[in-house]
């Protein structure tokens, strides 16, 4: 079973590999886009389940998720209609997507949180794809309440009248397949001439993932999905959490069900007391400080005397995630692969 996990593991990474060797490709080609690409409307169900009719083979897009700039980077940005992009701050793209960081057909507007309406008024995308955090902060970068993010979503959206408005990704809980399921559906109407080479990458990641399943279904040990919040603070997630994916979907048994007292954005707020009390046998353990910029801070877990007593760092059995995998770019291709590699840190034992 590993064997095959392994080859699959790495057809997928030789597929997407290849792909993104076409995409970077388009930086140095930057093809012309021709009336081939035929625009017809089409009716796609987003992530929030509301029907939206969308112009087919859009030429100027904003993507505000970063899944889907790593699914549209992997199946190649040249073969879709796309002679614009609008991201979130090329400068501060993470690593996985740096093509976006250097194209000339790519402008920055705004960031995960933030829609820049004057790129867009200078711009006027035909589309934009809005992730889960869009329209969290305004221009200030000062959170909005949901009423308010409500109200500044409504007013720009009324400020566009040829431009289609969706939402993909994933939201507050991450369900992988579901989430990617509905993505790779959307871009695959989206963008027809494109669609089976989407189609491809997500058959083939499906089979990675029920072998993924299937060995840590087969495993005795219990898991607990930890993360450093900051260099100080340390947050669990149990099931039915946001990374409930550890266990409902990727098949690890849980070391606890029953919820600590205090929740917050980013898990349950815990000391390294509750990690010995649950005494996981596996401890995957997410740096959010790295995936923000702010610094690596896991090494505080993993040499905190009380948490060295627990059956998981006896075992040497602590590993730690891609931040950028599991917290950023959560529904791309390519972060499917790196949080798959992530957990055969255990399962190939």
């Amino acid at each position: 079973m590993k064997k095959t996990i392994i080859i699959g593991l790495i057809v997928v990474t030789m597929v997407l590999g290849l792909v993104a060797c076409s995409g970077a490709a388009a930086a140095e080609t930057e093809e012309t886009k021709t009336s081939d690409f035929l625009q017809e409307p089409v009716t796609i169900t987003d992530f929030e389940g509301d029907e939206v009719v969308v112009m087919t083979n859009p030429r100027t897009v904003a993507i505000y998720d970063y899944g889907v700039l790593d699914i549209l980077l992997h199946i190649g940005i040249e073969h879709t209609s796309i002679e614009r992009i609008i991201v979130p701050s090329q400068a501060n793209l993470p690593d996985a997507l740096f093509w976006f960081a250097k194209s000339d057909l790519v402008d920055s507007g705004g960031t995960l949180f933030y829609v820049d309406r004057d790129v867009l008024d200078l711009l006027q995308p035909e589309l934009v794809i809005m992730g889960a955090r869009s329209f969290g902060m305004n221009a200030a970068g000062d959170r909005l309440s949901p009423e308010d993010r409500d109200e500044f979503m409504d007013e720009t959206q009324k400020r566009y009248d040829n431009t289609a408005w969706i939402r993909l990704g994933s939201g507050r809980e991450i369900n992988i397949v579901e989430d990617m399921a509905i993505s790779v559906a959307a871009l695959s109407a989206i963008f027809p001439g494109v669609a089976d080479k989407i189609q491809a990458e997500y058959d083939a990641i499906l089979e990675v993932f029920e072998e993924v399943n299937a060995l840590a279904s087969e495993s005795d040990s219990t898991a607990l999905f930890a993360m450093m919040v900051d260099a100080t603070s340390l947050s669990v997630f149990l099931p039915g959490s946001r990374f409930n994916l550890l266990y409902d979907e990727f098949g690890f048994t849980p070391a606890a069900t029953e919820e600590p007292e205090f929740e917050d954005q980013h898990g349950f707020d815990v000391r390294a007391e509750y990690v010995l009390s649950v005494d996981p046998d596996i401890i995957f353990l997410l740096d959010r400080s790295a995936a923000t910029g702010a610094g690596a801070a896991y090494e505080n877990m993993i040499r905190d005397p009380i948490i060295a007593q627990t059956s998981a760092a006896q075992k040497d059995q602590i590993f730690v995630l891609d931040a950028d995998a599991w917290y950023i770019i959560t529904g791309g291709f390519t972060a499917f692969r790196m949080m798959v590699e992530d957990l055969l840190q255990y399962l190939e034992r």
